[in-house]
């Protein structure tokens, strides 16, 4: 078992790895090779979320299957990891820490247990102004490992282990990730519009567009943004990612068309509040449309998206975007 000099020093190492000037993906090898001294590890991973999609890059892994890494990239990892609320808490979560009994969780018993895994444990990584950036997974064949003195070793991680996946790094590598071409436009820190080389322009990406209004506040608010805009025959999907290492430039805005269906303007709406939390009553006042009504709508959403509850689909329209940028509530003002 690890003592705690040894797990002192794991710290260490890992703070002095994360910080250091090697790329991401050499940093993140470093640090599954350090984790070995705190967790006898069979399998590691440690993935940065790309803001713009929300897809999972693996930075370092070692040990997983593809068919194993493709379920802890899934979105039903993903789903479960925000009904545990770890990408808002930072805190890694063992096999035994699960609330109930941990066989009744798909990761669990269809995934991680065929596989030959006895225990493991998983971590959100967060920056330290709250933004989830990576995921670290970590899979032992040891059902007395990760110990509880690990466990609080490598919590006490998380912030350098987030600032190590946090792709924000400069304007440049958001360009790489937009893509040749993208209708991007950056924004300063009074909100102003800045021009991106290499990418296109769009006529609502310009300082008078109250779509760069929205989500100037958007980004403000909550550091990473995602939502739907309303563009003539069409839907843009918005992204806002927040940018360091640039001067002029504090985010970046990107949009590009998408297709909605199958929800119609009525249920995005009526989704879009229901994830900020309003009940059908609420909405139906926000909406000023019938409580019957909003119910029907719901119904359908959860039909439509496959959703077992308006929890699911609210954690759906905000992993996937269909959230609205803004809604017209003739009963509430917003």
């Amino acid at each position: 078992m690890v003592d705690p000099g040894e797990a002192l020093a794991a710290i260490g190492r890992v703070g002095a790895i994360a910080s250091s000037s090697g790329s991401p993906q050499e940093r993140a090898e470093a640090v599954v090779e350090s984790l070995g001294a705190l967790v006898p590890l069979v399998a590691a991973e440690i993935v940065m979320l790309n803001p713009l999609d929300g897809s999972s890059e693996v930075l370092a892994a070692r040990g997983y299957s593809d068919d194993v890494l493709k379920a802890l990239h899934s979105p039903r990892f993903h789903d479960i990891m925000a009904w545990l609320n770890l990408p808002d808490t930072g805190r890694p979560v063992r096999m035994r820490d699960l609330p109930g009994d941990p066989f009744d969780n798909w990761a669990v018993s269809d995934v991680l247990i065929p596989a030959g895994y006895s225990e493991g444990m998983t971590m959100c990584l967060r920056t330290p102004d709250g933004r989830f950036t990576g995921v670290l997974n970590l899979s032992v064949d040891s059902a007395e490992h990760p110990s509880d003195l690990a466990r609080d070793a490598i919590a006490s991680m998380c912030f350098a282990l987030g600032n190590l996946t946090d792709p924000a790094q400069g304007s440049r590598w958001i360009q790489m990730l937009l893509g040749a071409g993208s209708r991007a436009v950056g924004l300063d820190d009074a909100g102003d519009t800045v021009v991106i080389p290499g990418t296109a322009s769009h006529p609502l990406l310009t300082d008078d567009s109250e779509l760069i209004q929205v989500a100037a506040r958007s980004s403000v608010r909550q550091g990473w943004a995602t939502f739907l805009w309303p563009d003539d025959d069409e839907w843009l999907r918005v992204r806002v990612v927040p940018c360091r290492g640039e001067q002029s430039i504090a985010r970046v805005v990107s949009v590009d068309t998408v297709d909605p269906a199958p929800l119609s303007r009525r249920e995005l709406e009526v989704l879009t509040l229901a994830a900020e939390g309003l009940s059908n009553q609420e909405i139906s006042e926000a909406l000023v449309i019938g409580s019957r009504t909003v119910a029907t709508h719901v119904e359908h959403i959860l039909d439509k998206l496959e959703a077992p509850n308006r929890a699911a689909a609210a954690s759906y329209a905000l992993r996937e975007g269909y959230i609205l940028g803004r809604v017209e509530c003739p009963g509430r003002m917003v």
